[in-house]
């Protein structure tokens, strides 16, 4: 097969594992190839009638309507959704860890004025705070320095006001976070979940002052940060996302600012969080983009 006019029957996870499937392609007179992109692979095939066949077997297979099996008596069906959870944990671990602490502090959120809950709610806050008739009265974040409170730093990415917050969030955090983990390893996801979270909630302190303001959206646009400075700098290892989503979340920034989306009633945005962690996160990716070049590698 050449490399010109080639069609994208399918693109998929890559902890799908395709070998019988492909077998079966090419028992059916079926010539393809596929490629690793990124977090996905690609089957690609030299006609549209092979492209449309291929989309159709695929089907047959998620559904369970076909069911393969080689010479050693392995088989593949319906995909397990428990094989693929246990191979993406092996895979991203920090990734699956991020959004397991995540749910777990979930009802933390929903604890205000509830005892226990409540405390560590407050506890959670980039600032210590304490309600009067309903109404908060927050400390300044020298104070809350000065006496050591330092996870606070961080903490308040944990924090979710609503089902709606928390499962936006999380989706992005497992579909781009899992691209920095697979490229740059978790160390790198762990550093820029870091820096993007200390960015965030110090850039928010500032330009909005002390107030109930948490979640990921600062990590994941600084997971964003990341890779479009990284993709510049390293085109050749890319994280596969595409320029629409950079141009979305990028718009999705700067109407933020203008407060128009306030005005739909859905919350106030925490614009700041967001601005420091895409900053944050540009930083890092670059840091890491010079390593890449810099710093010698066994490979």
């Amino acid at each position: 097969m050449t490399e010109t006019a080639l069609f994208a029957a399918l693109e998929i996870p890559a902890d799908i594992n395709l070998r019988l499937f492909s077998a079966f392609l090419l028992q059916s007179g079926i010539p393809h190839r596929i490629s690793e992109e990124g977090v996905n692979q690609v089957v690609w095939v030299s006609s549209e009638q092979d492209q449309r066949r291929v989309i159709h077997y695929y089907a047959q297979l998620a559904s369970g309507e076909l069911i393969l099996a080689d010479d050693t008596g392995a088989k593949t069906g319906r995909l397990s959704s428990f094989s693929r959870l246990v191979s993406n944990i092996w895979r991203f671990p920090l990734t699956m860890i991020l959004i397991l602490v995540t749910a777990l502090f979930f009802p933390v959120s929903t604890g205000v004025g509830q005892g226990a809950g409540s405390e560590l709610f407050a506890a959670m806050m980039l600032v210590d705070f304490h309600e009067i008739d309903g109404v908060p009265f927050f400390d300044n974040l020298a104070g809350t320095l000065v006496r050591g409170e330092y996870w606070r730093l961080l903490s308040p990415m944990f924090i979710h006001f609503g089902w709606m917050h928390i499962v936006f969030n999380l989706l992005w955090v497992w579909e781009i976070g899992r691209r920095i983990e697979l490229v740059n390893g978790s160390s790198a996801l762990l550093l820029v979940t870091l820096v993007s979270s200390l960015c965030a909630n110090l850039l928010q302190y500032i330009l909005g002052g002390p107030g109930l303001f948490g979640g990921m959206s600062g990590v994941i646009f600084g997971y964003l940060g990341f890779c479009l400075v990284w993709d510049k700098m390293v085109p050749k290892k890319k994280m596969g996302i595409r320029n629409g989503l950079y141009i979305f979340m990028l718009g999705f920034l700067v109407i933020g600012f203008t407060g128009a989306i306030d005005l739909l009633g859905l919350g106030s945005l925490a614009n700041g969080a967001h601005l420091g962690g895409l900053l944050g996160g540009a930083l890092t990716g670059a840091v890491a983009g010079m390593l890449h070049w810099f710093v010698p590698r066994a490979d």
